[in-house]
This record gives C-alpha cells, structure tokens and sequence, in this order.
C-alpha cells in the first residue's frame, strides 16, 4: 500500500522510498485534491478547478489522469478511480497524512494518547503541498489557502496539546512550545507558553533573549498586550535584575488568517473570491483594490478592522476584480461592474439587506449599489471616499494622477520597493518602518501592474455626483482631515450631497487610520455606534 504526503511538499511513498511525480505540477495538483477531498467530484468541476481557461478542460482532465495511473503499476490497485461523470481517489489503495489526522481528531484529540500526538504531529514536515503553487489557477489557489490554513490550526491545536500535557516536565514540552512560535509567530500566548516554559526549566537568560524578540516581533502589530507581559512579571525576578524593560502595552486581539475561501461570479463572467469571518449582524466591507483574503489578517491597513469587525458582526468581505484572490484577468473595472460584483457577493451570502463598510474607491461602488437596490441596504460607511476621479479635479490633481499612472505601468512589478514605497507613504505617512515594510512586500501580491494601470486610470475618471442625493439610507461619512490620496473636501462633499449624512473628520493623515494613531479609537467608536444604531 502507498503514502500520500500532503503535509509538506507533496511525496508518494511505497514503503520509505518515493516514488517519481508526474512532472505536470497539475496533475500533481489533481491527485492532491482528490486524496485530499477524498470525495468524488464531477468531472466539470475538476475541469473549472485546474482548467478553466482551457480550450478543453475535459480533455486535459483526462491526460493528467493518464499521469496519476502511472505512478502505480497495472498489477496494484490504482490511485484513482474515473467513472463516466465522477472521478474520486480510492482510500484503500494509498494512506493520506491528513486523512489519518482528521480520523484522530474524531476520535477526540483530548483522549488521545501522547503517543499518539508525537506521531500525529511527525506527519508535520511543512506547510499543506509545500511549494506546489499554480497562481493562475484560482479555484485551485484559493482552495489551497483555506486547507493550509485548516492543518495550521490542526498543527498548532496538537503540539499546544502536547506542550501544556507535558509542561510539569518542561525540557519534554519545549521542543514542542518552540515550534508553536514558528507556525504562529504573531501569537502572544505561544510566545507566553515558551517563555513559561524557558523560566521553568532554569534557562533564564534565554528566556530574557526570547522575551525581547517577542516584544519587538509583536510590537509590529501592536502588542503585546497581556499574556506575555504577565508571565515576564511573574518570572521576571528569577530571571533578570528588577527593572527589566518591557514591552508597551497596546490594546489589540491575536490576529487570525482567513478560514475558507469561496468564489461567486460578476459581470463577464469574473470571478468574484469571498469569505466570511466572526458572529453576529451581518456587515460587508466592500473591496477596493489594495485587498487579498490571503493576507489582509496581516496588512497594517486590514489587521486592526478585521479583529475589531469580527468580533462585533458576521463579517463579509471580498477581493475586488483584478485583485487579491479573484479572477486577474479582468478588463471592465467600471463602477458598475464593481457595484455589480458586490450584489453578487451579497446575493452569495444570501442575504436580504445588509450595511455596507466602504473605503476609498469602494466608497463608490457601495453608493452605486445602494442606489440600484435601496430596499437591500440598511446603513452606508463610507471611509476616505469620492465622488469624482482626480482626472476631473483640479488641474494639479490630474497632473498627480497621470505621474503615477506611468510609475505604476513601469515600476509596479520590479523588485525595487520604490514605487510601491510612494504609494504606502501616501496611503499611511506616519507609519512605522516595519508596518512600511509589510504594506510595500503585500501590494505587490495584491495586484498586477497591468491591473493597476487600468484600475488608475478607470477610477482616476469616474463621476458618481449624480448618484448622491439618490441615496435613501442612513449614511456616516468619514474623512482625514489630511488624507495623501483623497482631498479632504471630496469627502466632505459627499457628505454635502447625500441627503441626511453625518460627517465626521478625522485627525490623520493617513488615507485608511492605523490601529496606533490616535484617530483610530474614534473612528472604531463612530463606526459602531452608526451600526449598533442600525440593530436597535
């Protein structure tokens, strides 16, 4: 009998030796999906998965199949089993890591052995198909996102398992307590529970080392905020001089990454990638382009409105068109392709009528929408947002706009930071040197410069005044009063012009508030109360 590996770069084993893969990465791809499902799965979805841009999916399903069928020998029983509309793979014919993981999980994980959480947690060799990545492939890609992300967690959840069953003997625990801040770095309590564990076991100068890189690493994303902090003040006096210095107390939650990924379908057929987050009254953010489901959890500009949304609403949000996780190849960015991609989220997450969060150019996109389908939105947010494209502004803003519309076409995708570097100084000025860092290396995986040149120069000339004294709902307008991307007075004019809206401005000048500006606690505070206004 055959091992499937998918814990890890993918390997096929017979016995301890692995066998040669097929060289099409999507045949390798097909056989990790199936053994990985282990469902069947018609052959029209197989094709929309890993073919969709095929001239004949049907046809390329098949060859890739032929692939598979040679990694076992006419005498063995076959990987896969194809049948007139189905294709499943046959679990007596190969063991799967991760089938064997989920198995122990319903057997309860607490009653498991540690015998038998070592072994689980041996299958652990790296990231779910480890460098398998086929990024014009979507569905497959975002498919791949969600299950990396499920073994993550099923990996964090068994060596936290194994780490506090052992913690009465912490030379046994902390193998598995430093693995714990490799898979999560950003986590306060993993961080804590190693250096519990360090202060333990009498390694006081490491701990001291280890709770300094804690803090600077978390400091990043604005903690740390108790657990770490706590345990260093109980374990402090054994381990260092009185006085030892400590990280800045800021509050902020763990961040978390994105759970499952789902795709519903816009205009022309583009597919629109969706997911959801968090319990309570449903609320969408509706995407502009500097989005990726992937990533936002960790974005200077997202983090802090993901944890804080989530924990109030059943949060939905989107990558728009030619971004993030939905289709790139895209050629109308127009606001009514955009307003249209947002019903077909809302219509996806089945729901009837709903608040809409919008942020920059998504402000646009939300008005059109809820002038189209007035009876569907309850409250409108609109954050950083216009009207009117720069190119019909005034003549400088035009000017501005057309300078970067040529950085964009011939410097977006080099690896020189430069322009992107322009564009994260613009969107967040005083941010620190590593929320920079992190905002410059995740546009670039946000979009294409292709993309971008097209989204700059559709939206540098849109005009939606005339949708404004249209809107019928609740509107709370939001602006920084020196915002470096959208002038202060387009917000204020949207506010002028959408009947009954509230205006507040913002002591900033970042285009989106960060979580340690000291205009992030209002907006938090008004945004909540405009939606806590809408449950009542």
């Amino acid at each position: 009998m055959l091992a499937i590996r998918l814990l890890g770069d993918m390997q096929v084993l017979r016995g301890t030796a692995p066998l040669e893969l097929p060289r099409s990465r999507k045949a390798r791809a097909l056989l990790a999906f199936l053994a990985a499902t282990g469902q069947p799965h018609r052959r029209e979805r197989l094709g929309e998965l890993l073919w969709d841009a095929a001239e004949d999916p049907r046809g390329s399903l098949r060859w890739n199949l032929s692939q598979i069928r040679l990694l076992t020998p006419p005498a063995e029983r076959p990987l896969i089993i194809a049948e007139r509309d189905t294709v499943r793979f046959d679990p007596q014919s190969a063991s799967v890591d991760l089938a064997d993981i989920r198995a122990l999980l319903a057997a309860d994980v607490a009653a498991a052995s540690l015998e038998q959480l070592q072994e689980a947690t041996a299958w652990f060799r790296g990231p779910f198909l480890d460098g398998l990545e086929l990024p014009d492939d979507h569905a497959f890609r975002s498919w791949c996102v969600a299950e990396r992300e499920n073994a993550r967690q099923i990996h964090v959840m068994l060596r936290t398992q194994l780490a506090d069953r052992l913690a009465s003997i912490p030379d046994q625990a902390l193998p598995h307590a430093r693995v714990l801040v490799t898979i999560e770095p950003l986590s306060e309590h993993a961080w804590s529970r190693m250096i519990r564990l360090l202060l333990a076991a009498g390694r006081h100068r490491e701990a001291r080392e280890q709770y300094e890189t804690a803090g600077r690493l978390l400091r990043g994303v604005g903690g740390p905020v108790g657990p770490l902090l706590q345990v260093w003040r109980d374990g402090a006096p054994a381990a260092s001089p009185a006085g030892a210095p400590e990280p800045a107390a800021v509050d902020v939650a763990p961040v978390s990454a994105v759970q499952a990924v789902r795709f519903c379908t816009g205009p022309g057929d583009v597919r629109i990638a969706h997911t959801a987050a968090g319990a309570g009254p449903p609320l969408v953010r509706v995407a502009n382009w500097m989005t990726h489901l992937e990533h936002d959890h960790q974005s200077p500009l997202w983090g802090h409105w993901l944890r804080e949304l989530a924990s109030d609403h059943g949060l939905i949000r989107y990558d728009q068109r030619g971004s993030g996780l939905s289709a790139r190849r895209v050629d109308d960015f127009s606001v009514d392709a955009l307003a249209s991609d947002l019903g077909a989220v809302i219509d996806a997450a089945g729901l009837s009528r709903v608040p809409l969060l919008g942020f920059s150019q998504g402000c646009a996109a939300a008005i059109a929408y809820a002038v189209r389908y007035p009876e569907r939105v309850s409250h409108l947010v609109c954050i950083g947002g216009f009207a009117v494209g720069a190119m019909l502004r005034a003549r400088h803003d035009a000017a501005r706009r057309q300078a970067i519309g040529v950085l964009f076409e011939q410097g977006w995708a080099q690896e020189n930071p430069a322009v992107r570097q322009m564009i994260t100084s613009l969107v967040m000025p005083d941010a620190s040197r590593v929320q920079m860092q992190l905002l410059n290396d995740l546009q670039r995986r946000m979009t294409s410069a292709d993309n971008l040149t097209r989204i700059h120069d559709t939206w540098g000339r849109i005009d939606i005044r005339a949708l404004l004294p249209q809107v019928r709902c609740p509107t709370l307008v939001l602006h920084a009063r020196d915002d470096g991307i959208t002038p202060f007075e387009e917000g204020r004019n949207l506010a002028i012009a959408i009947p009954g809206a509230r205006f507040v401005a913002l002591d900033s000048r970042s285009h989106m508030p960060l979580e340690n500006e000291t205009a992030w606690p209002r907006l938090l505070a008004e945004v909540r109360a405009f939606l806590a206004a809408e449950q009542r």
